[in-house]
Protein backbone atom coordinates (compact mmCIF):
# COMPACT_ATOMS: atom_id res chain seq x y z
CA UNK A 1 0.00 0.00 0.00
CA UNK A 2 1.72 3.49 -0.84
CA UNK A 3 1.57 6.58 1.48
CA UNK A 4 2.12 9.94 1.51
CA UNK A 5 4.76 9.12 4.11
CA UNK A 6 7.07 6.82 2.01
CA UNK A 7 7.33 8.01 -1.21
CA UNK A 8 10.41 6.04 -2.15
CA UNK A 9 7.91 3.03 -2.59
CA UNK A 10 5.79 4.77 -4.80
CA UNK A 11 8.34 6.25 -7.11
CA UNK A 12 10.43 2.85 -6.91
CA UNK A 13 7.67 0.99 -8.17
CA UNK A 14 6.61 3.85 -11.03
CA UNK A 15 10.36 3.82 -12.14
CA UNK A 16 10.05 0.25 -12.92
CA UNK A 17 6.75 0.53 -14.65
CA UNK A 18 6.69 -0.11 -18.84
CA UNK A 19 5.62 3.05 -19.24
CA UNK A 20 7.77 5.10 -16.13
CA UNK A 21 8.41 8.10 -17.79
CA UNK A 22 4.41 8.69 -18.30
CA UNK A 23 3.48 7.75 -14.78
CA UNK A 24 5.95 9.59 -13.20
CA UNK A 25 5.42 12.68 -14.27
CA UNK A 26 1.41 12.11 -14.29
CA UNK A 27 2.34 11.60 -10.31
CA UNK A 28 4.46 14.48 -10.16
CA UNK A 29 1.90 16.82 -11.70
CA UNK A 30 -0.75 15.25 -8.99
CA UNK A 31 0.59 16.35 -6.25
CA UNK A 32 1.53 19.90 -7.71
CA UNK A 33 -2.01 20.89 -8.27
CA UNK A 34 -2.86 24.27 -7.24
CA UNK A 35 -6.46 25.80 -5.67
CA UNK A 36 -6.63 26.93 -9.01
CA UNK A 37 -5.99 23.71 -10.84
CA UNK A 38 -8.54 21.74 -8.40
CA UNK A 39 -10.92 24.25 -8.85
CA UNK A 40 -10.47 23.55 -12.58
CA UNK A 41 -10.40 19.98 -12.43
CA UNK A 42 -13.76 19.83 -10.64
CA UNK A 43 -15.50 21.58 -13.43
CA UNK A 44 -13.54 19.31 -16.00
CA UNK A 45 -14.82 16.18 -13.75
CA UNK A 46 -18.54 17.51 -13.76
CA UNK A 47 -19.03 17.89 -17.43
CA UNK A 48 -16.78 14.07 -18.06
CA UNK A 49 -18.22 11.54 -20.44
CA UNK A 50 -19.55 9.37 -17.54
CA UNK A 51 -20.45 6.37 -19.44
CA UNK A 52 -16.87 6.28 -20.71
CA UNK A 53 -15.28 7.12 -17.06
CA UNK A 54 -17.77 4.65 -15.30
CA UNK A 55 -16.56 1.81 -18.00
CA UNK A 56 -13.10 2.72 -17.77
CA UNK A 57 -12.70 2.81 -13.85
CA UNK A 58 -14.66 -0.59 -14.26
CA UNK A 59 -11.93 -2.25 -16.37
CA UNK A 60 -9.12 -0.31 -13.74
CA UNK A 61 -10.92 -2.25 -11.50
CA UNK A 62 -10.81 -5.82 -13.28
CA UNK A 63 -7.12 -5.31 -14.11
CA UNK A 64 -6.53 -4.49 -10.66
CA UNK A 65 -7.93 -8.03 -9.41
CA UNK A 66 -5.39 -9.80 -11.42
CA UNK A 67 -2.36 -7.72 -10.66
CA UNK A 68 0.07 -9.27 -8.91
CA UNK A 69 1.25 -6.93 -6.04
CA UNK A 70 5.16 -7.69 -4.64
CA UNK A 71 3.92 -10.02 -2.29
CA UNK A 72 2.35 -12.37 -4.64
CA UNK A 73 4.98 -12.09 -7.13
CA UNK A 74 7.40 -13.13 -4.49
CA UNK A 75 5.36 -16.73 -3.39
CA UNK A 76 5.00 -17.18 -6.78
CA UNK A 77 8.75 -17.27 -7.91
CA UNK A 78 9.40 -19.16 -4.60
CA UNK A 79 6.87 -21.75 -6.08
CA UNK A 80 8.49 -21.69 -9.30
CA UNK A 81 12.10 -21.92 -7.91
CA UNK A 82 10.95 -24.81 -5.73
CA UNK A 83 9.35 -26.78 -8.73
CA UNK A 84 12.97 -26.04 -10.71
CA UNK A 85 11.95 -23.50 -12.95
CA UNK A 86 14.00 -20.38 -13.20
CA UNK A 87 13.44 -16.48 -12.41
CA UNK A 88 14.09 -13.47 -13.93
CA UNK A 89 15.60 -11.21 -11.29
CA UNK A 90 14.38 -8.15 -13.43
CA UNK A 91 11.22 -9.90 -13.28
CA UNK A 92 11.20 -10.06 -9.39
CA UNK A 93 12.26 -6.16 -9.78
CA UNK A 94 9.26 -5.25 -11.80
CA UNK A 95 7.03 -6.41 -8.99
CA UNK A 96 5.35 -3.61 -7.97
CA UNK A 97 3.43 -3.22 -4.05
CA UNK A 98 0.06 -1.24 -5.11
CA UNK A 99 -2.33 -1.63 -8.14
CA UNK A 100 -3.93 1.60 -10.29
CA UNK A 101 -6.45 2.02 -7.51
CA UNK A 102 -4.43 2.01 -4.84
CA UNK A 103 -2.23 4.27 -6.64
CA UNK A 104 -5.66 6.31 -7.26
CA UNK A 105 -6.77 6.67 -3.55
CA UNK A 106 -3.27 7.54 -2.83
CA UNK A 107 -3.44 10.48 -5.09
CA UNK A 108 -7.56 11.39 -3.98
CA UNK A 109 -6.74 11.37 -0.40
CA UNK A 110 -3.04 12.95 -0.12
CA UNK A 111 -2.03 15.22 -3.61
CA UNK A 112 -3.50 18.44 -2.16
CA UNK A 113 -6.27 20.01 0.26
CA UNK A 114 -9.32 19.93 -2.08
CA UNK A 115 -11.32 22.58 -2.33
CA UNK A 116 -14.63 21.13 -3.17
CA UNK A 117 -17.06 18.88 -1.36
CA UNK A 118 -17.22 14.86 -2.27
CA UNK A 119 -19.13 14.19 -4.87
CA UNK A 120 -17.46 11.85 -6.66
CA UNK A 121 -16.14 7.90 -6.04
CA UNK A 122 -12.55 6.06 -6.61
CA UNK A 123 -12.26 2.85 -6.25
CA UNK A 124 -10.87 1.35 -2.81
CA UNK A 125 -11.41 4.79 -1.59
CA UNK A 126 -15.40 6.26 -1.73
CA UNK A 127 -16.71 9.70 -1.86
CA UNK A 128 -13.70 12.39 -3.17
CA UNK A 129 -14.06 15.46 -4.26
CA UNK A 130 -14.37 16.12 -8.21
CA UNK A 131 -11.11 17.43 -8.47
CA UNK A 132 -9.76 14.32 -6.59
CA UNK A 133 -11.09 12.16 -9.03
CA UNK A 134 -9.78 13.52 -11.64
CA UNK A 135 -6.26 13.71 -11.03
CA UNK A 136 -6.69 10.32 -9.29
CA UNK A 137 -8.18 8.93 -12.75
CA UNK A 138 -5.21 10.50 -15.03
CA UNK A 139 -2.90 8.70 -12.34
CA UNK A 140 -4.69 5.46 -12.56
CA UNK A 141 -4.68 5.52 -16.37
CA UNK A 142 -1.58 5.84 -16.73
CA UNK A 143 -0.19 3.00 -14.11
CA UNK A 144 -3.08 0.12 -15.54
CA UNK A 145 -0.99 0.90 -19.30
CA UNK A 146 -0.45 -1.51 -20.90
CA UNK A 147 -3.24 -3.59 -20.23
CA UNK A 148 -5.81 -1.09 -20.30
CA UNK A 149 -7.11 0.22 -23.60
CA UNK A 150 -6.72 3.47 -24.94
CA UNK A 151 -10.05 4.22 -24.90
CA UNK A 152 -10.49 3.74 -21.60
CA UNK A 153 -6.72 5.55 -20.94
CA UNK A 154 -8.46 8.77 -22.79
CA UNK A 155 -11.64 8.38 -20.80
CA UNK A 156 -9.48 8.88 -17.32
CA UNK A 157 -7.41 11.32 -18.83
CA UNK A 158 -9.91 13.66 -20.27
CA UNK A 159 -10.74 15.96 -17.58
CA UNK A 160 -7.25 16.38 -16.28
CA UNK A 161 -5.53 16.62 -19.72
CA UNK A 162 -8.31 19.45 -20.52
CA UNK A 163 -7.11 21.23 -17.57
CA UNK A 164 -3.39 20.71 -17.94
CA UNK A 165 -3.17 22.13 -21.49
CA UNK A 166 -5.60 25.20 -20.33
CA UNK A 167 -2.79 27.19 -19.11
CA UNK A 168 -0.74 28.92 -16.33
CA UNK A 169 -1.59 28.79 -12.60
CA UNK A 170 -2.51 24.83 -12.38
CA UNK A 171 0.28 23.43 -11.29
CA UNK A 172 2.56 24.33 -8.48
CA UNK A 173 6.59 25.50 -9.50
CA UNK A 174 9.28 27.78 -8.88
CA UNK A 175 12.28 27.99 -6.85
CA UNK A 176 10.31 26.85 -3.38
CA UNK A 177 8.27 24.10 -4.70
CA UNK A 178 10.22 21.56 -2.56
CA UNK A 179 10.02 23.76 0.60
CA UNK A 180 12.42 25.63 2.46
CA UNK A 181 15.00 23.59 1.64
CA UNK A 182 14.17 23.34 -2.32
CA UNK A 183 17.69 24.74 -3.41
CA UNK A 184 19.88 21.85 -2.84
CA UNK A 185 16.91 19.32 -4.03
CA UNK A 186 17.34 21.11 -7.51
CA UNK A 187 20.69 21.06 -7.34
CA UNK A 188 20.69 17.38 -7.03
CA UNK A 189 17.89 17.06 -9.77
CA UNK A 190 20.68 18.84 -12.51
CA UNK A 191 23.04 16.74 -11.45
CA UNK A 192 20.94 14.17 -12.47
CA UNK A 193 20.03 15.23 -15.50
CA UNK A 194 23.42 16.17 -17.05
CA UNK A 195 24.89 12.49 -15.76
CA UNK A 196 26.63 13.93 -12.86
CA UNK A 197 25.46 11.05 -10.88
CA UNK A 198 25.57 7.77 -12.99
CA UNK A 199 23.54 4.30 -12.10
CA UNK A 200 26.64 2.31 -11.93
CA UNK A 201 27.74 5.15 -8.98
CA UNK A 202 24.62 5.55 -7.02
CA UNK A 203 24.30 1.09 -6.83
CA UNK A 204 27.64 1.41 -5.19
CA UNK A 205 26.07 2.73 -2.17
CA UNK A 206 25.18 0.81 0.42
CA UNK A 207 24.27 0.72 4.02
CA UNK A 208 24.43 -2.10 7.15
CA UNK A 209 20.91 -4.15 7.13
CA UNK A 210 17.67 -1.64 8.72
CA UNK A 211 20.16 1.09 8.79
CA UNK A 212 18.83 3.07 5.34
CA UNK A 213 14.56 2.40 6.47
CA UNK A 214 15.19 3.72 9.75
CA UNK A 215 16.94 6.45 8.89
CA UNK A 216 14.44 7.04 5.71
CA UNK A 217 11.71 6.55 8.80
CA UNK A 218 13.18 9.58 10.77
CA UNK A 219 12.99 11.40 7.77
CA UNK A 220 9.70 10.58 6.94
CA UNK A 221 8.81 11.82 10.88
CA UNK A 222 11.14 15.41 10.43
CA UNK A 223 8.71 16.01 7.41
CA UNK A 224 5.70 15.38 9.11
CA UNK A 225 6.24 16.96 12.14
CA UNK A 226 7.52 20.41 9.52
CA UNK A 227 4.90 20.11 6.99
CA UNK A 228 7.09 18.79 4.59
CA UNK A 229 5.38 15.47 3.58
CA UNK A 230 4.39 16.83 0.12
CA UNK A 231 7.56 18.41 -0.60
CA UNK A 232 9.17 15.34 0.15
CA UNK A 233 6.71 12.82 -2.17
CA UNK A 234 7.42 16.28 -5.38
CA UNK A 235 11.25 15.94 -4.32
CA UNK A 236 11.58 11.91 -4.34
CA UNK A 237 8.99 11.62 -7.57
CA UNK A 238 10.73 14.54 -9.69
CA UNK A 239 14.53 13.01 -9.05
CA UNK A 240 13.39 9.98 -10.01
CA UNK A 241 11.87 11.22 -13.22
CA UNK A 242 15.20 12.80 -14.07
CA UNK A 243 16.79 9.26 -13.15
CA UNK A 244 14.43 7.02 -15.50
CA UNK A 245 15.10 9.92 -18.32
CA UNK A 246 18.10 9.98 -18.59
CA UNK A 247 18.38 6.20 -18.30
CA UNK A 248 15.81 5.22 -20.66
CA UNK A 249 17.36 1.82 -20.81
CA UNK A 250 18.40 1.05 -17.08
CA UNK A 251 16.86 -2.43 -16.77
CA UNK A 252 14.37 -3.31 -13.24
CA UNK A 253 17.11 -4.59 -12.05
CA UNK A 254 19.57 -1.80 -12.25
CA UNK A 255 16.96 0.83 -11.60
CA UNK A 256 15.81 -0.30 -7.97
CA UNK A 257 19.69 -0.86 -7.17
CA UNK A 258 20.54 3.09 -7.51
CA UNK A 259 16.97 4.54 -6.35
CA UNK A 260 18.15 3.74 -2.96
CA UNK A 261 21.05 5.88 -2.51
CA UNK A 262 19.28 8.80 -4.42
CA UNK A 263 16.22 8.79 -2.72
CA UNK A 264 18.70 8.81 0.49
CA UNK A 265 20.37 12.07 -1.15
CA UNK A 266 17.10 13.59 -1.69
CA UNK A 267 15.45 13.30 1.91
CA UNK A 268 18.65 14.65 2.84
CA UNK A 269 18.89 17.55 1.14
CA UNK A 270 14.98 17.78 2.00
CA UNK A 271 15.49 17.98 5.80
CA UNK A 272 18.85 18.70 6.35
CA UNK A 273 17.96 21.49 9.16
CA UNK A 274 15.17 19.76 10.68
CA UNK A 275 16.27 16.10 11.08
CA UNK A 276 18.34 14.85 14.43
CA UNK A 277 22.23 14.15 13.82
CA UNK A 278 22.57 10.30 13.82
CA UNK A 279 19.49 9.51 10.93
CA UNK A 280 21.04 13.12 8.57
CA UNK A 281 24.54 11.16 9.19
CA UNK A 282 22.88 7.79 8.22
CA UNK A 283 21.33 9.53 5.45
CA UNK A 284 24.82 11.33 4.43
CA UNK A 285 26.21 8.31 3.79
CA UNK A 286 24.81 8.17 0.36
CA UNK A 287 27.08 11.19 -0.63
CA UNK A 288 30.34 9.89 0.71
CA UNK A 289 30.08 6.95 -0.51
CA UNK A 290 30.22 8.05 -3.90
Amino acid sequence: MYTLSSPTVLASDAAVHTGAVPVLRALSSAFRITHDGATALARAWLARDQDATGIAWGMVELLDLNAPTMPETLRAAGSALKSGAAVGADHLASGRFGNASQVAALVAAEATVWPDAPVATVPGLGATPAAAAAAAASVAAYWAIPELGLEHVRALRAPFSLVALGGSGVFESGPAVYGPRSAPVLELIDRVRTGDLTPAQLSTVSWPAGIWSRAMHEAAWACLREGRLRFQMRAVLDVTLEFALANPALTPVATRAGLAALHAMTVHRLVGDVLDEKPLGELALADLGL
